[in-house]
Formats: C-alpha cells, structure tokens, sequence
C-alpha cells in the first residue's frame, strides 16, 4: 500500500511538473519579444545616433542583455567578425540560436527579415526596417499574450488533472 501512495505521489507530481513547464513556454513567448523590442530600438539608437558600424552596434546591444534573444546580437557580430555580410550573418546567427528561445516559427521569419536590409541601405533605410520590424514584433507579441492567457492555466490545470486522473486509473 505504501509503494501504491509513493508511486501516485511521483506520477502526480511529474504531470503536474510537466504541465506548469509547458505552461513556462507560453509565459516566456511575450516577455522574449519584448526584449528583441527593445533590443532593436537600442540598435537603432546605435546605429543612427552613434554611427557605430554594424558589428560594434551588435556587440553593445548583446552587452546590453542576459537574455536569450541577445545572443542573436552576439552571434551576429561574430559573424560579421568572420567575415560572413551582414544578411547571411544575421540568418545564421538567428537561426543557430532560435531552439534555445520560445520564439515560433513565425516570429523567426518577421527576425530573419529583418535581415535583408542590414547594411545594403542608407541609414534611413536602416531605421525604417527597424521600425517595421518592432511593430511586427508588437502585433507577435500580442498574439503571444492572448496565447498565454488562453493556454497557460489550461496547461497548469491539465497537467495537474491529468496526474489525478493516472492515479485515479492506477488504483
């Protein structure tokens, strides 16, 4: 009898763990596009009131963060360190650092074509691509908080009910 509570006991609590860690992702979504925001309006100040060339922009942007997003900043500079332009070093660097962020698949377009535009225009150019891009990421972003309120407590609430009811069917 003893196994059977210690056994429902471990079973209850790794549903409910795995549910509040699924329910994680959808709360961390909206916080990590607005820090890429933010990140992108201190490239812009960088790039336009500064006039730093694009590697050293990158480089005090990712200095600015502990964030995850930040490392497409650091990556990028590496790259660009490497010798990669700027377009095909910024795809690499998002796309090697995406899996590591809670971002989706349509966010990681919208962050990729952002891109295209990194050092082939004029710096007019530069800050209106930024601009487009944040008011993409804005309207990600409230997309991503309607997610989190629709599906986070229904994960915690799954996870735990999902639990009782393998215990439920165990005993």
């Amino acid at each position: 009898m003893l196994l059977k509570i210690v056994g429902s006991l471990i079973v209850f609590i790794s549903c409910t763990l795995l549910g509040y860690s699924h329910a994680k992702t959808y709360a961390k979504r909206p916080q990590e596009l607005k820090v890429l925001q933010t990140l992108l309006q201190i490239f812009e100040n960088e790039i336009s009131f500064l006039s730093n060339i694009l590697e050293d922009a990158f480089l005090k942007v990712c200095s600015c963060t502990d964030d995850k997003v930040g490392a497409f900043f650091k990556e990028t500079a590496k790259n660009l360190e490497d010798g990669f332009c700027a377009y095909e070093a910024w795809t690499k660097a998002v796309r090697g650092n995406i899996a590591n962020t809670n971002l989706n698949s349509e966010d990681e377009d919208i962050i990729i074509s952002f891109g295209k535009m990194l050092g082939s225009s004029d710096l007019e150019g530069q800050i209106k691509n930024i601009h487009l891009t944040v008011s993409q990421l804005k309207i990600q972003e409230q997309k991503a908080q309607e997610l989190k309120d629709k599906n986070e407590s229904l994960f915690k609430n799954l996870g735990v009910l999902g639990g009782l009811a393998i215990i439920i069917l165990l005993f």
